[in-house]
């Protein structure tokens, strides 16, 4: 471990150590991939790809390898309420989180992945609150600041910063929400945006219903221009039809929301079928995702592809 890496763990465990007070509340979070089809790495076929290899090449590969479920670990430190009351009281929350992600460990990148940190404040005054959230990324050695700022759910401000990028200042975002008292439509928000990295800008135009049960919006975006509406049929279902404006592409969704999760779906008339079922339990989730393609010229590309993935809090 290179000495950056080892005076960012000191200090964030130095941080743990100091900071384990009644003010503050840690909190961990383990997510294992049990299976995926779409990594090569993670054979799921009936007939192991190393049957045909000679016994003694068998004897060399261990039975158990981490490697298999590439375990991602998250740790957090969160404030119960204003962490310094005396010395910053328009200080409303701190947040400091620190990464692991094994698929990313190499000999010239090692833990941890990534350490980030959340300050938010209020103000009652102007009633604006403000998030500013720092990061640095080990591995490309980037750093990172979100800058948000909100007024209730009126207006909205965003800009993210990001070092060792041509444009020092990556995406510019805004929001301003109108209320109408209209009998048919009660809102009305527009949320411009241009991203300095890509090149690109684009606008948001949202239309909320009277009832709250419906809303358009026009997702004018520079590549792919789409409309779509999401409608409530009932408080577990919910479907969101989209038609792009630049080839008429069609793309259903439809959300489900369960006693202890949800199963969100996505059609793509064109390409493929994607599912993704999370199943809430004891002390973590279940996460699981099936594609299927609707387009192919033979067995093998018309299979279904699945992934699982299990996280546990603690």
């Amino acid at each position: 471990m290179s000495s950056n890496n080892y005076l960012l763990a000191t200090l964030f465990l130095g941080f743990l150590t100091v900071c384990q007070s009644s003010r503050f509340a840690s909190s961990g979070l383990l997510t294992m991939t049990l299976k995926d089809e779409n990594d090569p790495k993670l054979s799921t076929s009936d007939e192991p790809a190393s049957s045909s290899l000679p016994s003694s090449m068998l004897l060399q590969k261990p039975w158990f390898s981490v490697e298999d479920f590439r375990p991602n670990i998250m740790w957090s430190l969160e404030s119960k309420g204003k962490p310094l009351p005396n010395w910053a009281p328009s200080l409303h929350s701190f947040r400091s989180t620190i990464g692991l992600k094994y698929d990313e460990l190499t000999p010239q990148n090692t833990p941890p992945a990534f350490v980030g940190m959340d300050f938010e404040f209020s103000s009652k005054t102007t009633g604006i609150d403000m998030k500013i959230s720092p990061s640095y990324d080990v591995g490309s050695k980037r750093t990172k600041i979100n800058v948000q700022a909100s007024r209730g759910s009126v207006a909205t401000f965003m800009a993210k910063i990001a070092t060792k990028k041509n444009n020092l200042l990556q995406l510019v975002k805004g929001s301003y929400q109108v209320e109408l008292p209209h009998p048919s439509v009660s809102a009305v928000r527009f949320t411009p945006s241009i991203d300095m990295d890509k090149g690109q800008a684009s606008c948001l135009l949202e239309v909320v219903t009277a009832s709250q049960n419906t809303k358009v919006a026009l997702n004018l975006e520079y590549d792919n221009p789409t409309i779509s509406v999401i409608h409530s049929l009932n408080s577990r279902n919910t479907i969101a039809p989209e038609i792009s404006l630049y080839d008429a592409r069609i793309l259903y969704q439809w959300n489900i929301a369960l006693d202890s999760g949800s199963i969100r779906t996505r059609v793509d008339p064109t390409s493929d079928v994607c599912v993704r079922w999370t199943d809430r339990s004891m002390n973590g989730k279940w996460i699981t995702d099936i594609k299927v393609p609707l387009s192919g010229t033979n067995l093998s590309a018309l299979a279904a592809k699945l992934k699982v993935r299990r996280q546990f809090n603690f």
